[in-house]
């Protein structure tokens, strides 16, 4: 596996004593570049001394934390504080997503089109259609949002759902 002149992290971890970052901070303030190799990374035998002499003459290491960066604890995360502005502004965004909907199925119903199941469930935001019951006009489907959809049934082909005024 590892050439004799190579030593792995992990072993230099065990011998030293000090966590797999600490090794790797360590490394990365004496300049010295690793070996990567597949999944392992590895040390030359000369690299694998100067950093035992390094552990071994007491030089402090810097906590890890002294490189971080915490927040403050009131400040918010977002660049622009949060009011109460912020609800209407989403409430007004779904609004506008639901009359878009609401035109897609209006142009839908007037030229007499026919979705899938699938493109109507994202129409609908729904996870699949609900039950289909017999209608008023004898036809079998459910209603929805003012509107009527009624399952087509052609030999051959798939299901469709046409759109009427409920």
């Amino acid at each position: 596996m590892a050439q004799p002149d190579l030593v792995p992290l992990s072993q230099l971890e065990q011998e030293l004593g000090i966590s797999r970052v600490d090794l790797l901070l360590l490394l990365r303030r004496l300049g010295i570049q690793p070996v990567r190799r597949g999944m392992r990374t590895l040390l030359s035998v000369d690299q694998a001394e100067q950093l035992a002499a390094h552990v071994g003459s007491g030089a402090p290491l810097e906590p890890i934390t002294a490189e971080l960066v915490f927040d403050e604890p009131g400040q918010e995360a977002l660049p622009v504080p949060m009011v109460d502005s912020w609800g209407e502004a989403a409430r007004y965004a779904q609004l506008r997503l639901l009359r878009e909907r609401l035109e897609i199925l209006e142009t839908l119903m007037r030229s007499g089109i026919e979705l899938d199941s699938r493109p109507l469930c994202d129409l609908l935001e729904v996870r699949r259609l609900p039950a289909a019951q017999p209608l008023e006009d004898g036809s079998i489907g459910f209603i929805r949002l003012g509107l009527q959809f009624s399952r087509m049934q052609r030999p051959g082909q798939r299901s469709s759902w046409r759109i009427s005024r409920a």
